[in-house]
């Protein structure tokens, strides 16, 4: 079981993996049509067998999601966090499909803390990989904590 850390508790440096999670075509189907894609490439199957990538991949905002819910299910961060703030360097580098196993590693880059010391942002770089491990997308995230340690 991974172990929770404040703000206080975590280094640059430090890093994690997430657990993983396994893309089927059922949660395919369901971001596609809950993100409202209407592309050809996600909404035509005979088209996106003819284009390069061969069949329907996941968009990418949809493997952001995946990757964001991975971090959480890491147990790594505690109640002190009040929220994502932003994604810079938001790179796709590889499409994923039905049937890949992703996982998300997370590396903390930077520290900074409010004027006043009572929140802290943590910068820190996301990876999303395939069970090959190949590079499906990387990020920088900002994630927004409270110093006071209570959680609430």
């Amino acid at each position: 079981m991974a172990v929770m850390a404040t703000y206080d508790e975590l280094s640059v440096g430090d890093s994690f993996d997430t657990p993983t999670v396994t893309v089927d075509d059922d949660t395919v189907r369901t971001l596609i049509g809950t993100g409202g894609y209407t592309h050809p490439l996600f909404v035509d199957e005979a088209y996106a067998a003819a284009s390069p990538f061969g069949r329907t991949p996941l968009p990418g905002q949809a493997v952001l999601l995946l990757l964001g819910g991975l971090v959480e299910r890491s147990g790594r961060f505690d109640r002190t966090v009040v929220a994502l703030t932003g994604f810079d360097d938001v790179r796709f580098r590889a499409p994923a499909f039905a049937g890949d196993t992703l996982r998300g590693t997370v590396e903390i880059l930077a520290k900074e803390p409010s004027s006043n010391g009572a929140r802290g942002t943590l910068v820190m770089a996301w990876r999303c990989t395939n069970s090959d491990g190949t590079t499906i997308a990387t990020a920088t995230a900002r994630m927004l904590f409270r110093r006071d340690g209570t959680g609430s």
